[in-house]
């Protein structure tokens, strides 16, 4: 078994990609200040990477990230993603798509704020994609949005950015004022911004001009977005979890592997850039880093032993009888509930760390300290015991197909629906 956990590059056939394509270019409005875009998994259709170095060199600023759905949905491509548009000077974002009929609000905020905390830092401000009443009327959907606005603030120290478009602020929240306070992303399909905004925002942040766009580097369309202010109000916006909060205290735990997954992830853009040159895009290359990052979810009760084997079989980085083995460990871990001091984590976490790439060992060594059994010696040895494994976790014995695990409900990219003024507010 080899020391490290590699990253493998993925080949996708220069036929399947090209036609992927979008062709159909929407120009840039003169009104521009700062370019961005927002993507999903559905922006890596077939398994296709996002050209991070071709998105930033077509002028776009910053992406919005999708994170988390609900309180049973992870982007599997959220903290790659987020890594690597860091490396190519792109600012990430991330955003949570509300459920308000599926979970109570604040269940949702602690759901999101355990993943954005894996995301690359610096990043935008925490953000609430609202779009489902889930059945609410507009005075309970009113106090959800409350709620989930509470926690995310409590549990990361920063105010959320709303997420909505026009006419459902009108009709399904009542257009409250409520929230005007807070910076505004308005989805709004037309020449200019509504006048006046709903819900008392003197101002939009963002804006959201097209859900059909197409920019270099991303093989499907995209949503595009504008920010009105300067590139160093946009770096003045991003921050990172507050140290004391508890997105904070993961953020920081994590620390070590974010800033080595963003120096991985400046590697495999290259490579996925240099690919695309030469008119042979590859798929999307993981980050030994992932690994890591999802496997001490998985300790935290945030990711499921299925959800977490899922991860480990779409990399390709080990095969499935040392997966399963990191499954059980990381499942007894969890099980043991053992709490290490913030700082024995981040020593263990630095020494997982090899060079920038995971190392099996140390990881081993990590989940030791957590309560998990040493399976070091039996990954040597090859005697690991799959159908035992497999019987403990709920994975696939070795040689089977892998679980194919939680598939989003709602995977496009926020405001699938061209929003639509009432009336009385100007035509769209």
């Amino acid at each position: 078994m080899p020391a490290r956990v590699t990253a493998v590059a993925l080949f996708g056939s220069a036929a399947t990609v090209a036609g992927l394509v979008a062709t159909d270019v929407i120009a840039v409005p003169s009104w521009a200040d700062l370019d961005g875009i927002d993507v999903a998994s559905h922006q890596h259709s077939g398994g296709a990477a996002i050209d991070w170095q071709t998105v930033a060199a077509s002028g776009q600023s910053f992406a919005f990230i999708k994170a988390t759905e609900g309180t049973g949905y992870v982007n599997p491509y959220f903290s790659s993603d987020s890594a690597k548009a860091s490396a190519a000077g792109v600012l990430p974002g991330s955003y949570h798509y509300a459920k308000p009929g599926n979970g109570d609000a604040r269940s949702q905020a602690r759901y999101y704020a355990s993943t954005l905390a894996t995301g690359a830092q610096p990043s935008l401000p925490p953000t609430l994609d609202l779009e489902e009443n889930g059945g609410l009327s507009a005075d309970q959907l009113i106090d959800w949005v409350h709620d989930w606005v509470d926690e995310i603030t409590t549990l990361t120290g920063r105010d959320p950015i709303i997420y909505t478009y026009y006419s459902f602020w009108l009709q399904d929240m009542a257009n409250t004022t409520d929230f005007a306070d807070l910076p505004l992303w308005l989805a709004y399909y037309g020449d200019s911004l509504p006048d006046p905004l709903p819900g008392g925002w003197s101002e939009a942040t963002f804006w959201q001009y097209s859900g059909e766009g197409a920019v270099d580097g991303v093989y499907t369309n995209v949503d595009m977005n504008t920010y009105y202010g300067s590139d160093a109000q946009l770096q003045s916006l991003a921050g990172r979890p507050h140290s004391g909060t508890s997105a904070g205290d993961v953020a920081d735990a994590l620390k070590p592997i974010t800033d080595a997954g963003t120096g991985e992830a400046g590697i495999a853009n290259t490579i996925e850039h240099g690919l695309a040159a030469a008119g042979l895009p590859a798929l999307d290359i993981p980050l030994s880093t992932d690994v890591l990052v999802s496997l001490l979810g998985l300790v935290a009760g945030e990711v499921t032993p299925t959800e977490f084997f899922t991860t480990l079989s779409g990399t390709g980085l080990l095969d499935t009888a040392t997966s399963q083995a990191l499954t059980a460990a990381g499942t007894e871990a969890a099980k043991a509930d053992v709490t290490l001091p913030q700082d024995q984590i981040q020593s263990l976490v630095t020494t997982a760390l090899t060079g920038g790439e995971v190392n099996l060992g140390s990881i081993l060594d990590l989940l030791k300290a957590f309560g998990a059994q040493d399976y070091k010696a039996q990954i040597t040895a090859g005697t690991l015991d799959s159908a035992a494994l497999a019987a403990e976790t709920g994975t696939a014995p070795a040689g089977s197909p892998a679980p194919q695990g939680t598939t989003a409900p709602q995977d496009a990219a926020p405001a699938a629906a061209t929003p639509t003024a009432p009336a009385a507010a100007p035509a769209q």
